[in-house]
């Protein structure tokens, strides 16, 4: 599994640079003068979590050279669906979309309880770990 979290990883790593750019270069000539600061904003949120969540599964990716339970990979996964979900969710719909209602909207907050989840699912694998006598 650490060739795949290390890979997503590092896709996922320069999609955010790459959007970060994006949304500090280009965005003000794509969206609307008045809706710009609330754009930049959105943008800014959702490149602050798709960063940290990214160097999260960094740590998921490492971890897995090390032992790769459910729970870590479990993690790892729900890291990936959160930023694509969350941070993606907001990059597409939000801000280059425009939808702001109806069904599809729900990817965001779907996106947001993965990555809380995420969280959770790598806490069961510390203690798991730690439990069994293997983590130090």
């Amino acid at each position: 599994m650490f060739r795949i979290w290390i890979t997503l990883t590092g896709l996922l790593g320069a999609i955010g640079v790459g959007l970060a750019a994006w949304s500090s270069h280009g965005l003000s000539s794509f969206v609307p003068a008045d809706q710009l600061p609330l754009a930049l904003e959105r943008a800014r949120a959702a490149n602050l979590h798709h960063m940290l969540h990214t160097v999260a599964l960094f740590g998921v990716a490492l971890w897995s050279r090390q032992h790769a339970g459910f729970f870590l990979n479990l993690a790892g996964t729900l890291f990936v669906l959160g930023i694509v979900g969350f941070s993606g969710g907001i990059y597409l719909l939000r801000i280059v979309a425009g939808i702001h209602e109806g069904a599809i909207i729900n990817v965001v907050p779907f996106g947001g309880f993965c990555l809380m989840f995420a969280w959770l699912a790598l806490a069961l694998a510390g203690w798991q770990r730690e439990r069994s006598g293997e983590f130090r």
